[in-house]
């Protein structure tokens, strides 16, 4: 008898996408995987995006949340749905990316129970550009080493690779028993970080992380936040939520205050740079970031407009 096709859970979080959202549905109508569905979770939308995907796919679960709850807190409404429906697997999947038709079916070919996989993320404006992350993590530093992202799709980005750190949950497909182990993602961190958070509590329960080459989406990179590698939206978070995650997961007090040393001697020779540069928004992003860390102001706090 044939295997049983695993069932995967779509898990789409939802965010003033009208810009990009029509190609998004048109290259997953074209994704040749039979056994998905699709959860969408809108939040807060007010440019008609959502009556597009609602549109384009009929079926699809569709839940509202009237609000921007942000990518944590959104996904985690998708992962229960997976959870209540007893799908095998969820697939966190961005809105700004477009797909070729066999990545899901590459993606299921090398997860099982107890592995996570992700794909080959190339920018969708220059297809020979790694796009996000998938390697390794310093946890002593709280920066990311092997990742690619930026870097020349090459030799060493055709090959699969097991026993990751961390990588981008901008695709990524997750065994629904990874969220009975080790828990929903921390809707503390709102968006950014969430994923190697995630990733490393999932490991601590025997999980692991491979990244599939033969599966390919294209990213837009940061298409709901801004547009662009870095924005405001971005650094204010991402400042933020590297604080947050390294204290989160650090062995001891000593090698918190090695990363906090590190973290501002960088810090300070970035603000160097964006004065020189004029970029004052990125600087005031920065700085507010950090700031809110340390005032204990976590979740949602700002949103794009605020930055």
């Amino acid at each position: 008898m044939a295997e049983a096709t695993p069932l995967v859970g779509i898990v789409v979080v939802n965010y003033n996408s009208a810009a990009f959202v029509d190609e998004f549905c048109a290259t997953l109508r074209d994704v040749e995987y039979a056994g998905y569905s699709l959860i969408v979770v809108d939040s807060g939308s007010t440019d008609g995006s959502m009556d597009t995907i609602e549109g384009a796919f009929p079926q699809a679960a569709s839940i509202r949340c009237g609000d921007n709850v942000g990518f944590a807190a959104g996904a985690n409404i998708g992962v229960r749905v997976c959870l209540d429906r007893g799908y095998d697997y969820a697939l966190f999947l961005n809105n700004d990316v477009a797909l070729t038709p066999g990545f899901l079916t590459a993606l299921v070919r090398s997860a099982d129970e107890r592995t996570l996989v992700v794909p080959k993320i190339l920018y969708y404006y220059d297809h020979r550009l790694i796009s996000t992350h998938a390697g390794g993590f310093d946890w002593r530093l709280g920066v990311f080493r092997g990742t690619y992202a930026g870097r020349p799709d090459g030799p060493a980005t055709q090959h699969r690779r097991e026993g990751l750190a961390t990588a981008s949950f901008c695709c990524a497909l997750v065994p629904s028993g990874a969220f009975r182990d080790a828990g929903m993602l921390d809707e503390r961190f709102f968006m950014y970080y969430e994923e190697t958070d995630f990733i490393r509590r999932a490991q601590a329960h025997g999980y692991r992380l491979t990244y599939e080459p033969a599966a390919v989406v294209y990213h837009r990179e940061s298409g709901s936040s801004g547009g662009g590698w870095m924005t405001p939206f971005k650094q204010y978070y991402a400042t933020r939520n590297r604080l947050y995650l390294v204290r989160k997961h650090a062995r001891s007090n000593a090698a918190y205050a090695w990363f906090t040393a590190y973290f501002w001697a960088t810090r300070c020779a970035s603000a160097g740079r964006m004065v020189a540069r004029r970029q004052w928004r990125l600087l005031r992003a920065m700085c507010l970031g950090a700031t809110d860390y340390y005032r204990g102001r976590m979740g949602r706090t700002l949103q794009v407009h605020d930055l």
